[in-house]
């Protein structure tokens, strides 16, 4: 990466990625429904034209727009992006919806690798650049895009439930507001709750935890008098029920735990790589043979020789 001069800004993913608080997406119990951050769940109550409500009560909480204005404007849109070369595979984006010109896109983020971050930010741009037309007269027309990131991981060091980006200089000045990304931290708000407790969430605090949170009866604390929370329980629960939704539920968490389980055999492994590594440059440093510690740990005389050079040239800074 190139650095610009005077231009040294803490970035995000500077900070250690946290998954303490965050959902696991896992085998339902009695008294559970799907949470919002599943696949599955997602788009059977989100990205459904019959329950575009609900998708709608979240959005308005974040927009300078009432519900019923946006319920009854907004609309859903494909979900597949324009392929940006003729030949290459389309992607999906979870959600896509339209109102008055402006694209409205959500994206449920459980992997926290910084790909998936920009990968979201891809989608964002092409969305923003969908109806540009190159012709005679030059014509170029830019959406404004929102982009919403529910992320189902926080950052150490950044207590924010809600933290809004977009393209401006060091001292604000914003120089185009048709790209707004809007990320979410589910743990931070739930580890909110969980000091704080209910009575000191506002609104659209309870109502997207009433959508991520699993336990039913939890979720129905959280919605209090907000009569569409209720409504999305109930509906969720019984859509959580069905056969089909199971189906397709129960593959979802059980990729999700394989790949947990590999993560952990993954780290393992790394770890044991680190000590063996580390062990290597002890014996390097106290002055043990290149073939002691080879014999010892299974490192070929040419990686000693170039831990042996990384230590003198350490050394020398």
């Amino acid at each position: 990466m190139l650095e610009v001069r005077n231009y040294k800004k803490k970035k995000l993913y500077d900070l250690t990625v946290s998954k303490e608080n965050s959902v696991e997406i896992k085998e339902l119990k009695k008294g559970e429904k799907a949470s919002i951050l599943s696949d599955t769940m997602f788009k059977a109550m989100f990205y459904h034209t019959k329950r575009i409500k609900y998708s709608a009560k979240l959005i308005s909480y974040y927009l300078d727009i009432s519900y019923e204005e946006l319920l009854k404007n907004i609309k859903l849109t494909k979900n597949e992006l324009d392929k940006e070369y003729k030949n290459t595979k389309g992607e999906r984006s979870d959600y896509v919806a339209e109102m008055n010109g402006v694209k409205i896109n959500i994206e449920v983020n459980n992997n926290s690798n910084y790909t998936v971050m920009e990968r979201n930010m891809e989608y964002a741009h092409r969305l923003y650049s969908e109806k540009v037309k190159v012709g005679d007269d030059y014509k170029f027309k830019y959406n404004q895009v929102i982009q919403f990131n529910l992320n189902n991981f926080s950052f150490i060091g950044n207590d924010k439930i809600v933290d809004i980006y977009s393209i401006q200089n060091d001292e604000g000045l914003v120089l185009n507001d048709k790209l707004i990304f809007i990320n979410i931290y589910v743990p931070n708000l739930r580890k909110k709750m969980y000091n704080q407790g209910i009575e000191n969430l506002s609104e659209e605090e309870r109502y997207l935890l009433g959508l991520i949170e699993p336990d039913i009866n939890l979720s129905k604390e959280l919605g209090g008098k907000i009569d569409i929370m209720i409504e999305y329980v109930n509906e969720a629960g019984e859509v959580t029920m069905g056969t089909n939704f199971g189906e397709s539920y129960d593959k979802e968490w059980a990729l999700k735990d394989e790949g947990r389980r590999e993560g952990i055999k993954e780290g393992i492994k790394e770890g044991r790589e680190e000590g063996i590594k580390s062990s290597a440059i002890n014996l390097l440093k106290n002055g043990a043979s290149l073939e002691l510690i080879s014999k010892s740990l299974g490192y070929t005389i040419d990686e000693l020789e170039e831990m042996k050079k990384e230590i003198n040239n350490k050394n020398l800074d």
